[in-house]
């Protein structure tokens, strides 16, 4: 013991061995904790999405029955901004007719206060998807949920809109996936870059869930997919499509090819 420090102060002291310990420790303990928060945060977020897009499958099950049959637009005319998406023309896309029926704002509600849009009280908000820090996002509505587009071809007919008693298969045909945002991780290494479209298909999916992603059937039923489930290695559509797979189009006989 040293006699010019009082025995007080020695057991109080701490070396710097002991120093570097407790830190090494606090570092043990947080990269043991990150993964855990992480996964209760993902568990949150595909909760979220899961709800959410089921209402929409509900929402877009009675939006058919009030008009003879018809699936919602796709989209608004004209670009994706919130004063288009507030023209009474396009009271009828996806994104204004079926928060209405949910007792929700529509897209185009939000148009006078974006910064809105981007929150919890939004249906169409999904808080697993990385929108923008910036105030970029305020400039037009992104979209991280999207409506298939491949329902949305014209028949020999000239009609575009699908209807739900053209659908063969609508336990296996997609009519809402989870649609990536610019910037976020691709499903599949080869996808084609996310743009935030209200509309979207295979290629536009994002895994947002270790690996997972929420796609909603036509018969208002959602389930957690992996990327791999729905596209190849290249980032094409599996096709042609096995029994049990999940299908883009009206029917696996009416339609051809998605990749073309």
């Amino acid at each position: 013991m040293n006699p010019h420090i009082p025995a007080t102060r020695q057991s109080k002291g701490f070396t710097l061995m002991e120093i570097l310990v407790v830190i090494a420790i606090i570092l043990v303990l947080a990269a043991i904790a990150f993964p855990v928060i992480n996964t209760i945060g993902n568990r949150k977020h595909q909760a979220v999405a899961m709800n959410n897009m089921r209402q929409l499958g509900s929402a877009a099950g009675s939006y058919s029955a009030q008009n003879d049959g018809e699936l919602p637009a796709e989209d608004a005319k004209g670009t994706d901004t919130w004063a288009s998406a507030a023209k009474p023309e396009n009271a009828k896309a996806w994104y204004n007719a079926l928060p209405v029926i949910l007792s929700q704002k529509s897209v185009a509600q939000y148009a006078t206060t974006p910064q809105s849009y981007y929150s919890k009280e939004n249906i169409l908000f999904l808080p697993g998807a990385k929108y923008p820090e910036t105030d970029k996002k305020l400039t037009a509505p992104l979209f991280a949920i999207a409506i298939n587009t491949k329902l949305q071809r014209k028949s020999e007919t000239g009609e575009k809109s699908a209807r739900m008693s053209q659908i063969s298969n609508p336990v296996r045909t997609v009519l809402f996936l989870e649609q990536g945002i610019k910037g976020e991780t691709k499903a599949m290494k080869q996808q084609p870059g996310y743009d935030s479209s209200p509309k979207g298909s295979a290629k536009s999916f994002v895994a947002r869930y270790n690996g997972f992603g929420v796609i909603t059937f036509l018969d208002g039923h959602a389930e957690l997919v992996e990327g791999k489930d729905i596209l190849e290695e290249n980032g094409q559509f599996k096709w042609p499509v096995q029994p049990g797979d999940i299908i883009w189009g009206k029917s696996t006989e009416e339609n051809e090819n998605p990749n073309k």
